[in-house]
């Protein structure tokens, strides 16, 4: 047993296994995990036992030392409390390493020190005081005071079926006597001593022979074919320094003693071989020699038959035994060069150890174990490829699967769920499947989307798998691949509308359903002037959900919009977007700001149903919300500006309008600034982009194609609006911020002086008057024009910062700064 390994837990006593009940305690369950549901996957029956000081290793567990036992399923380590209940519980893994509560020590019944075996009785034992127990009630505690059966536990392998006990017990039984660990000395009574070979005459010491080496054929020793110590191999008359056998005889049977010893180590390997742990494959290829062994065995029957009616000579067996030295030579070849391997790698040693044969007789046996064993592989495969299902309990196909959720599709904001759900496995994969490997891994992965398709195939490879293994013709995964990918292809072009859905967010979230954001400002003003954590949720969601119905009636997808206030700046969401993707941003980590407002913080959302999420995923929405965070502020900010604009209007009725001419004028900069901005990031950057997609998208024909047409115009939306270099976006945000400073300023100026129009001043020519004095008497003031002066200072130093990006961007953005340039 090793660390890390998937494991389960049986009592002794009860012969129940452990299991998580949903208040985490741990309880006596019934049965093995594998025979209970090995499809399931979460399996509160599986365990792992993890080493405290390195959780990632994975190397041999020895009895005598300090673990942590942890549930891959629920995430959590088991730990004890002081009342002796054990529950399982979610621990940080810093905590978990520190926690005296999770580790416990494991050791043997017998109190030995060695590596832990399947099957050996272990104990667990917390803290150095009580035993874990199996109490009456099935429920597990920490009050066990000595080592008992209630105590004691065997582990077994989770991902194979348990073995019985006598397997382990009885090791005869499974032909482990073949090869004795320690050397065993025969001690022979005068009566059992014979007299050497060479004693009798050469026609005897024939007879001796071929009958030794008929019992030697069928791993039995002879009177004088021995085996030398605890091996395998067999020799004449092994316990003298040299034989007493007639040199001729002697010459004739060395030639065929190797194959009785190669005829046990093939025994010997399969027994091993034959393990539930090793797979489907190595079951298959043990399975298809011990028939060709069977066979052999038939012979060496015939054989015995024959030499018991007289009629066998050492010649003639030499002669019989011609094809089957060559057959046992290459089986034991195979099991030899195939001892650690599995499935897919078992398969590509078997094709290489076939494709480098010559004798006709040996081709055509490993053609058959080639075509037996193969078969397993190939059902996965069918299963795969027809069908989307991946049965693969010993992790020997070409494909893994990765445990992850749909669900967590919602928070996956590297993109990894389709990429990292179904990989392949390299060290599974056959050579002679490695130009389908790609096609294998996509075909599969179309047909999981599509859930339940109706395959037009009929299990064709198993249908032809003699063809298809003889000549390795695996042309027929291309149509497989083409049939799914034109299904995934109409599922989301035609049922699910893919074209219309990234329409809706091409309005919402890049702005070109003006009306409606206009309608949306108009209703918010009030609340996008607050900080973002004062803005009631309630009434936000209303102001929203009122402009879509009064705006939006004919997008099919408004429902699926929602609206939040984000608590992080648009800045540090570009940020922490670019540290996803690996972005170089250590130097430019925008400052933690405590105090959003509204019209900074306010995004939004959308829902987007399976499987049109594995389009619009989180990450590309995330993206999304990049680009509408920047647009909605740059209209809310010309918005302010307007508005600005329009209070100076009043001025004109003072006769002193030139003493806000340079305010007037700054307004002009900032708006030409924000709107030719605008106007680029809409027409020549977002609609520029999208124009070339939809027209690719329409001609689609790929999935893979689709997923990357669309993150490469969200990814050149970024680049060339340059929202993602981090350098140019602080300096745009500190003029956007200056402008929007500015326009408050103005905005409160504008108050102060109209406030004389709402006076008790009835008179017209009075209140025009007064609003004149009140004009004199704040432009008179010196800060009046020092205010406006610094705002000039800074618009001209952002603004000529801006401008020095025109050689770094032309390349990015040819036409950016030829909007803005005054």
């Amino acid at each position: 047993m090793d660390y890390r390994q998937l494991i389960c837990i049986k009592n002794v006593r009860t012969n129940r296994y452990l299991s998580v009940d949903p208040q985490f305690r741990l309880l006596a369950n019934q049965s093995h995990p594998y025979l209970k549901h090995k499809e399931n996957a979460n399996q509160n029956e599986i365990f792992q036992i993890v080493n405290p000081t390195s959780p990632d290793f994975s190397g041999p567990l020895i009895f005598q030392s300090t673990v942590m036992l942890y549930s891959p399923s629920l995430q959590m380590f088991l730990c004890c409390a002081q009342n002796g209940e054990i529950k399982f519980q979610t621990l940080a893994p810093t905590e978990a390493l520190t926690s005296k509560a999770s580790k416990l020590n494991i050791y043997s019944a017998q109190n030995t020190k060695k590596q832990l075996n399947t099957m050996d009785d272990v104990v667990f034992k917390f803290n150095d005081t009580n035993f874990m127990i199996c109490e009456l009630n099935y429920l597990v505690s920490w009050s066990g005071p000595n080592i008992s059966q209630d105590s004691t536990w065997k582990v077994q392998k989770a991902n194979c079926p348990p073995l019985p006990d006598w397997y382990y017990q009885r090791p005869n039984i499974s032909l482990s006597y073949l090869q004795q660990q320690e050397p065993v000395q025969l001690f022979l009574t005068k009566k059992e001593e014979r007299k050497p070979i060479g004693s009798h005459s050469s026609q005897i010491q024939s007879i001796y022979i071929i009958e030794d080496i008929l019992y030697a054929m069928m791993g039995i020793e002879g009177n004088y074919i021995k085996k030398r110590n605890s091996s395998f191999e067999y020799a004449m008359e092994p316990h003298l320094e040299e034989t007493t056998c007639d040199v001729s005889l002697h010459q004739l049977i060395s030639r065929l003693i190797p194959m009785c010893s190669q005829r046990d180590q093939i025994e010997y390997l399969l027994q091993i071989k034959n393990k539930f742990e090793n797979g489907y494959v190595a079951q298959a290829l043990c399975s298809c020699i011990r028939e060709l062994m069977h066979k052999f065995t038939l012979m060496v029957n015939q054989l015995d038959q024959e030499f018991i009616q007289g009629d066998l000579t050492l010649q003639k067996l030499w002669y019989y035994l011609q094809p089957s030295i060559r057959i046992i030579d290459a089986i034991h070849n195979l099991v030899t060069q195939t001892k650690n391997l599995t499935g897919g790698a078992l398969l590509s040693k078997l094709v290489d150890i076939l494709n480098n044969s010559t004798d006709a007789q040996v081709i055509q046996t490993l053609q058959v174990i080639l075509e037996k064993s193969f078969v397993p592989y190939m059902k996965q495969l069918n299963q795969w490829i027809y069908y989307g299902k991946l049965d693969d309990p010993f992790e020997e196909f070409i494909i893994q699967e990765k445990k992850i959720q749909k669900s967590q599709l919602e928070n996956d904001y590297r993109d990894n769920y389709w990429d990292s759900r179904y990989t392949l496995r390299p060290n599974q994969q056959p050579k002679f499947l490695e130009k389908y490997s790609e096609i294998i891994l996509r075909t599969g992965k179309y047909l999981n989307v599509l859930q339940n398709p109706n395959p037009p195939f009929n299990n064709h490879m198993i249908e032809n798998l003699d063809y298809i293994v003889k000549n390795q013709d695996f042309s027929h995964i291309m149509d497989a691949f083409v049939w799914s990918n034109e299904q995934i292809i109409q599922l989301l072009f035609e049922k699910e509308n893919l074209i219309g859905r990234i329409r809706s967010f091409k309005s919402f979230f890049l702005f070109f359903e003006g009306d409606f954001f206009i309608h949306f400002m108009e209703a918010a003003e009030q609340e996008l002037v607050k900080e973002s954590k004062d803005i009631p949720k309630e009434k936000l969601e209303s102001l929203f959900d009122l402009s879509l119905r009064n705006v939006c009636q004919n997008d099919p997808y408004k429902e699926d919009l929602t609206c939040y206030m984000e608590q992080y700046t648009t800045a540090e969401q570009i940020y922490a977007y670019l540290n996803l993707k690996g972005g170089e941003v250590i130097d430019h980590r925008p400052p933690r700001s405590s105090k959003i407002k509204g019209a900074e913080g306010f995004t939004i959302d959308a829902k987007v149903p399976w499987p049109s999420n594995l389009i619009l995923s989180r990450a590309s929405i995330v993206c999304y919300q990049i680009l509408f965070r920047s647009l909605f502020n740059l209209h809310y900010i010309e918005r302010q500006l307007h508005d600005a604009w329009l209070g100076q209007k009043q001025n004109r009725l003072s006769g002193r309008a030139q003493v806000f001419y340079k305010q007037n004028m700054l307004v002009q900069n900032f708006l030409h600034f924000i709107k030719s901005y605008l106007y680029y990031l809409s027409y020549d950057v977002i609609e520029k982009n999208y124009t070339n997609f939809e027209a690719k998208l329409k001609n689609a024909n790929n999935f893979e194609d689709v997923r990357n047409m669309h993150t490469k115009f969200i990814d050149d939306c970024l680049n060339e609006s340059m929202i993602t270099d981090t350098s140019f976006i602080k300096t745009l945000n500190k003029l956007l911020t200056c402008a929007l400073a500015f326009a408050a300023q103005i905005q409160r100026q504008q108050k102060q002086f109209l406030s004389l129009q709402y006076s008790q001043q009835k008179d017209r020519l009075s209140r025009q008057k007064g609003l004149k004095e009140e004009i004199n008497m704040a432009s008179s003031q010196p800060q009046f024009e020092e205010i406006t002066n610094k705002f000039k200072k800074e618009y001209d130093t952002y603004f000529k910062e801006i401008l020095s990006y025109d050689y770094q961007f032309q390349i990015i953005s040819p036409g950016f700064n030829d909007k803005v340039r005054l």
